[in-house]
């Protein structure tokens, strides 16, 4: 996840050794947040939070998907879920799921799917990183496509936080902090 607005002129094959489709090809059968398979699912973490944050509130992802091949009459369910990971494993802080009878409408092209759940209270402590974990559900009709870090597929991810106090409670103004989801690896989110 990084704060930076993507501006790639076209969209990447991120999984060039799964196939030739752009994207990222998510295969369908994920069990959840703790999901280690990583053809089930994709991660997306912040670096190292230099302060401990209080996340509070309506988290929003706002994800480019399309069932593999564009194919209309699929059935698909996919799963984001945000967790804090720290040296004794993570957390999940809260997820959502998106269903769909006709997941792509008659459009055989990239939708904007947005996920929105709620998460925390829950204090990160500096040092964690906070993760979002993307997976296809067992019950969708097949793999699903993600497009994300270029102009026309801009992916993210807004999270509600703020400092914490030293006690652990919330301090300071609540804000939503949005992080842009680029290359599958640890990228910072917060300022």
């Amino acid at each position: 996840m990084d704060a930076i607005v993507p501006n790639a002129p076209v969209l990447y094959n991120y999984d060039v050794d799964r196939n030739a489709s752009p994207g990222l090809t998510i295969a369908k059968g994920g069990s959840g947040p703790y999901e280690s398979d990583p053809t089930k699912y994709q991660a997306w973490l912040t670096a190292p939070l230099s302060t401990a944050i209080v996340v509070d509130g309506t988290v929003m992802v706002h994800l480019w998907t399309g069932t593999a091949n564009f194919d209309v009459t699929l059935r698909a369910a996919v799963s984001a879920y945000l967790l804090d990971c720290g040296g004794s494993g993570c957390v999940e802080l809260g997820g959502g799921t998106l269903s769909d009878s006709k997941w792509q409408h008659d459009s055989q092209t990239w939708v904007q799917s947005t996920f929105t759940f709620p998460a925390g209270p829950h204090t990160v402590p500096a040092g964690n990183k906070l993760e979002l974990k993307v997976i296809v559900e067992p019950s969708s009709a097949g793999d699903m496509w993600f497009a994300y870090d270029a102009n026309d597929h801009k992916s993210r991810v807004t999270v509600p936080s703020a400092p914490a106090s030293p006690a652990g409670s919330g301090a300071g103004l609540w804000g939503l902090v949005t992080g842009w989801l680029v290359e599958p690896w640890a990228r910072l989110i917060f300022a």
